[in-house]
């Protein structure tokens, strides 16, 4: 019985994530150390870094 509820709360919990994910990620985004350490992460991608500079020094 447990594990139902679990499977119910995280499949509701992710479909409103997937509604609302554009506020969640604006919400994420206003706090500023979660805001440096993301960027952070994504520009130690190497495909991302070099997307990114390339559009930067096009």
């Amino acid at each position: 019985m447990n594990r139902f509820v679990y499977s119910i709360v995280a499949v509701v919990t992710g479909l409103l994530l997937y509604r609302y994910r554009y506020q969640v990620i604006n919400s994420i985004f206003r706090i500023r150390l979660l805001q440096k350490g993301l960027v952070r992460f994504a520009m130690n991608i190497p495909f991302v870094r070099n997307a990114i500079v390339s559009q930067v020094f096009r």
